[in-house]
């Protein structure tokens, strides 16, 4: 086989049960249930982090957020942070990002931010490169109706004849705004940012077959992140009763940690976990108690019908990899960077809170050729991988200071470490709330640096993270053993100047 070529296609904000692939009754996906045919999928993978400057800069980079230090959203990447782009540049290949990054924020001036979102026009469709490893970068800022700018907005703009301020008309179908509510978009469905990143994607693939270079491709979808707003020739055609209902009890936060029951109500703000800037993934704090029954299943029905236009914009490219042959030397993986909540346990969006919904994601791997197509991985995984991965299937050394191993061996048949873990951690700030959490086979522990409480669950017998088991002393030795675990990944992670000599 030629050198690979190697693909990284992300979502925003995607649950694992929006994929039809993964037993979503309610879904329609089948370009992304032709790539699981065509590929590899991961039962149990789990992001870094549940918002999206940090887990992006993992995936890249193959290194947790207590190492690349990009530990929230709101700020930039360090400039020093190695990312896979800047690996397989001096190897000769062609490096190129279309869609969303978020490796600097969307909020900061355009002083302070290449991918700011306040004064983009000056500096875009100029900018083109390089970006963090990136020869040349397609990007698309911000999301849905915040989301046209960048070179999609310039796009857009020259599409529709004119600027997008005022942005195309919206209409709040919710009758309260919280967060996950649905919008009707006058946004024509050909300008929608998921089929602008699947043509662009597309068209640098039919380059690159012409070129014959090897190329590493990052692609981005922006959707289906919040706000929900859905083209109104779309959400017209929508059936809303397919998507169910959140799933939440009443009293089940009770035994959580107290910003859990604060999120609910609305009180994030007033609460001595905030920081300071509001709760990243909460926005400025939402009470999600009058969300009734037809307005969580507007939000969920338009966040669905978001991912099935992803799912159209994949197609795109998987047609292309087909068209040019590339599917037979090209490394295709595609995952999310974090989950979405959408009303279960009673919360909306995202944040600090490590529920399955959000830190367990989609994971789809693609070998050269298809080689073991159709197989199912039920073994743990975590996005720091994915960067391993790829450099091992170059025959290249996986550096030392990441901290992902190759899924390699598991992707070829092989069987996974015996007592592999993934590691989940979130900042909100530095000086307050602070979470990391082990996810085992069975057992997850969650730990709150500078708190007695925590949250300890038996995924087996309670899967939906209703019981939560951390002062249950009879499970004491099961608590001991995730709390080993997560010092000794923690301990992992601490940074070490190379030792030359004895003294």
């Amino acid at each position: 086989m030629s050198t690979p070529n190697i693909i990284f296609i992300t979502t925003d904000q995607q649950r694992t049960d929006s994929v039809g692939c993964y037993g979503s009754p309610w879904m329609a996906t089948p370009n992304f249930d032709r790539m699981a045919r065509g590929g590899v999928r991961f039962d149990r993978a789990y992001c870094t982090n549940a918002v999206c400057t940090p887990s992006r800069a993992s995936i890249l980079s193959g290194r947790h957020l207590s190492r690349h230090g990009a530990w929230n959203v709101g700020l930039s990447v360090p400039d020093d942070e190695v990312f896979l782009s800047h690996r397989l540049r001096p190897l000769g290949y062609r490096t190129h990002l279309v869609g969303k990054a978020h490796f600097q924020a969307f909020g900061g001036t355009a002083e302070e931010s290449i991918e700011s979102i306040r004064a983009w026009r000056p500096r875009y469709p100029g900018f083109t490169g390089p970006y963090y490893g990136f020869e040349t970068v397609e990007l698309a800022l911000g999301h849905t109706i915040w989301g046209l700018a960048g070179h999609y907005g310039c796009w857009v703009e020259e599409k529709a004849g004119r600027r997008t301020d005022p942005l195309f008309a919206s209409h709040r179908r919710s009758a309260v705004e919280f967060g996950g509510e649905a919008y009707d978009w006058d946004l024509p469905v050909e300008l929608a940012n998921s089929l602008w990143t699947g043509a662009r994607a597309a068209a640098f693939l039919e380059e690159a077959a012409a070129d014959g270079r090897p190329f590493f491709l990052s692609v981005g979808f922006e959707d289906p992140h919040h706000p929900h707003a859905v083209p109104v020739e779309i959400a017209r055609q929508l059936d809303h009763g397919r998507a169910p209902l959140p799933r939440y009890a009443e009293g089940e936060l009770a035994d959580k940690p107290p910003h859990f029951i604060a999120a609910r109500e609305g009180r994030l703000e007033a609460s001595p976990v905030r920081g300071q800037f509001p709760v990243a993934g909460q926005h400025t704090g939402f009470d999600f108690r009058p969300v009734g029954a037809e307005d969580a299943r507007l939000g969920r029905s338009y966040y669905y019908a978001l991912v099935e236009l992803i799912d159209r914009g994949m197609g795109m490219i998987l047609d292309a990899l087909e068209r040019t042959g590339l599917d037979r030397t090209t490394l295709v993986v595609f995952t999310t960077d974090h989950g979405e909540l959408l009303g279960d346990h009673g919360l909306w969006m995202k944040g600090p809170f490590h529920y399955e919904q959000l830190v367990r994601v989609p994971l789809i791997v693609q070998l050269p050729g298809h080689e073991q197509a159709g197989r199912t991985v039920t073994s743990i995984a975590s996005l720091v991988d994915l960067a391993p991965t790829a450099l091992a299937l170059l025959d290249l050394a996986v550096p030392g200071d990441l901290d992902g191993t190759s899924l390699l061996p598991v992707l070829r048949g092989g069987a996974a470490a015996r007592d592999a873990c993934a590691f989940v951690e979130t900042v909100d700030d530095p000086r307050g709330l602070r979470l990391k959490t082990v996810v085992g086979d069975r057992y997850k522990l969650t730990c709150y640096h500078g708190h007695r409480f925590g949250e300890l669950y038996d995924l087996h017998d309670d899967p939906g993270e209703i019981r939560n088991r951390w002062s249950d002393p009879s499970y004491a030795e099961v608590k001991a053993d995730l709390l080993a675990r997560l010092v000794d990944a923690g301990e992992r992670l601490e940074k070490r100047a190379s030792r030359y000599c004895y003294a």
